[in-house]
């Protein structure tokens, strides 16, 4: 006998639904392509998310061990969110999948993993329409709060915020405008559950990165051999609801760049990193500390959501160069920083070019330098000695002699001529 389509389509939305409520009632995961059977375009968009893959890298693995032997983190701290349907242990390839999300019915707080899951088996969303499970209708995936369920994290012994995406959404302009996490990362034009670019597609992360933020350089006319250059870099977060980068320190890493070059040789290079950095009880931070052991936040140094900062990088040309210094600013992103692929043994995440600009500024030869010139020596005059008087004086000794005897003699020459004329008379 041959089973109408129909009905044969009507067996399968059965054993669907009875695999669906059945697995709930054991806390047990109905695989995602389960779900994509009907859900296709669902499903696509979120195989390639970061969701699919939160509880399989190798780091998670690593950082979530260290965290589970942290007092008062708990064995499945970090599964909570990585891995919400699993208790205990990370063997899972289903990470954040269908139901972690649609299952949950309430979000207690913002932070920390702490929603509670159903086990009634209805799988709730923004809206329903028929389905061969129980579906039901909830407002909170329209709230941002749903989502701060995970993205907002603190330590639970420090109380340092190890991720703060929903605050900083509270705080942005983006909030007060009514713009929600979903109505950015949940958009049509990304299948709805991509969540944004491909976990693997770091091109894309780029271009995403590049949307959000704006880079203006103020370039100088000319540069001085010798002399120092300033070149003035301004980046504003103009696309994002909140800081960029944002999430954990170790799930992320970008930095500003600027190299200088004279003929493909690199004369300078510096690089200012933007992100977190903890402390740890002793208040080292390097080594860098992880999430596990963060005991204070030292800096934090992001581009918030409508706010520009001006970086200015500065050095001295060499005084041998000559025609021109080719300058280029870079904007770079890696998902995972060097420093903890280094630390785990792990190969180098790639590094996406998010943002550059680059200039050729001329170098002008320094000035002349004056040539110091030594004055030419001029005869010296020799004193003419003074004569010797006999006695041993010297005319420069006793030069009050000659006019007083002078005078003398003119005193007594005239003494004398009065004294014949007085006779004569």
């Amino acid at each position: 006998m041959r089973i109408r389509p129909a009905i044969r389509a009507g067996i399968l939305l059965a054993v669907i639904a009875t695999v669906v409520v059945a697995a709930q009632g054991a806390q047990a995961q109905t695989p995602a392509a389960t779900c994509g059977a009907c859900h296709a375009q669902e499903y696509d968009g979120w195989a390639a998310s970061a969701h699919a893959y939160a509880a399989e890298s190798l780091a998670f693995h690593s950082l979530a061990g260290a965290a589970s032997a942290v007092a008062g983190w708990g064995s499945d701290g970090c599964n909570r969110c990585h891995a919400p349907l699993v208790r205990g242990s990370a063997e899972t390839a289903a990470g954040v999948s269908c139901e972690a999300c649609h299952l949950i019915q309430r979000v207690e707080d913002a932070g920390s993993g702490n929603f509670s899951l159903a086990t009634d088996g209805v799988l709730r969303s923004v809206k329903v329409g028929p389905a061969p499970h129980p579906a039901s209708a909830s407002p909170l995936f329209g709230d941002a709060l749903f989502c701060a369920a995970c993205h907002e994290q603190y330590h639970p012994v420090s109380g340092v915020a190890l991720q703060s995406t929903y605050t900083e959404w509270v705080n942005s302009a983006g909030s007060h405008g009514g713009k929600t996490c979903q109505a950015c990362h949940m958009a049509e034009a990304s299948s709805g559950h991509a969540f944004g670019p491909s976990a693997s597609d770091v091109a894309a992360k780029g271009e995403a990165l590049a949307r959000a933020i704006a880079l203006e350089v103020r370039w100088p006319n000319s540069a001085q051999a010798g002399k120092a250059l300033m070149v003035d870099v301004r980046l504003e977060n103009t696309g994002a609801a909140h800081a960029l980068p944002t999430g954990k320190p170790e799930g992320y890493e970008m930095w500003l760049e600027m190299a200088a070059t004279v003929g493909g040789q690199t004369v300078f290079t510096e690089a200012l990193p933007y992100g977190v950095v903890f402390a740890d009880e002793e208040g080292n931070y390097e080594p860098r500390v992880t999430s596990s052991d963060a005991a204070s936040l030292l800096r934090d140094h992001r581009l918030s959501p409508g706010r520009a900062v001006v970086e200015r990088f500065a050095f001295v040309v060499p005084s041998d160069v000559r025609g021109q210094l080719d300058v280029e600013v870079r904007l770079m992103y890696r998902r995972t920083p060097a420093w903890l692929s280094d630390r785990l043994g792990l190969p180098t995440a790639p590094e996406v070019v998010v943002r550059r600009a680059s200039a050729a500024v001329p170098v002008m030869e320094p000035p002349p330098r004056p040539t110091y010139v030594a004055p030419t020596p001029t005869a010296t005059l020799v004193p003419t000695p003074t004569p010797v008087l006999e006695g041993g004086g010297t005319m420069e000794g006793e030069g009050w002699l000659g006019p007083f005897l002078l005078v003398a003699g003119l005193v007594l020459l005239g003494v004398a001529a009065w004294a014949v004329k007085a006779r004569a008379v």
